[in-house]
């Protein structure tokens, strides 16, 4: 037992207090190391789950939150990967814009979709990335945002960690939800 191990709990514990965060919209179902999933039927999702992506750095580590999400989808032909990337100058203000490697029609749709824009203009993210597999019938979304990360360094001593306020727990489950109302808008043929 190491001094990672002690670290490691400490931030399983954070993990589990940010997803205690949602429970005025799901319940926990599950706990694991590192995984806990909600249930999210009443969302009309397949599954959610919370988890950290680890970081080994010199005397310390980095622990990144993420939300996985799966929505079933029937219409989508072939795997697509969407991406959301802002433009703008980081002094101005940055416009929110999905993109994929082929034209899609799919991408427009996002694109066009004023209350998801403005959603993502609302909330921050490291990363949001769709991804659809066409073996699973399913869009895998992953939801990078800028809460619930936790930080533990040696050298120079810090520990940090932001539970998310209100407006991004909710701003969260509407990104969620209007992302699956636009994937079922319609059929899409790629």
């Amino acid at each position: 037992m190491g001094i990672y191990s002690i670290i490691d709990n400490r931030a399983w514990n954070s993990l589990g207090i940010v997803t205690d965060e949602f429970k005025t919209y799901t319940a926990v179902t599950r706990k694991e190391i590192n995984r806990i999933e909600l249930d999210v039927e009443n969302l009309g999702i397949k599954s959610m789950y919370s988890s950290y992506k680890v970081m080994n750095k010199w005397m310390g580590r980095i622990y990144l939150f993420k939300w996985s999400c799966m929505i079933e989808d029937y219409k989508t032909a072939s795997n697509l990967t969407i991406k959301l990337r802002y433009n703008g100058k980081l002094s101005s203000t940055k416009e929110p814009e999905f993109s994929s490697s082929s034209s899609n029609s799919l991408v427009s749709l996002l694109n066009n979709d004023q209350e998801l824009i403005e959603i993502c203009r609302a909330i921050d993210f490291e990363k949001l990335e769709l991804i659809y597999s066409k073996k699973d019938n399913a869009w895998n979304i992953e939801i990078w945002p800028n809460y619930g990360d936790f930080i533990w360094m040696l050298i120079p001593p810090v520990r940090y960690f932001r539970k998310p306020n209100a407006e991004e727990i909710g701003q969260t489950i509407r990104l969620i939800q209007r992302i699956r109302q636009v994937l079922n808008k319609g059929d899409i043929a790629q």
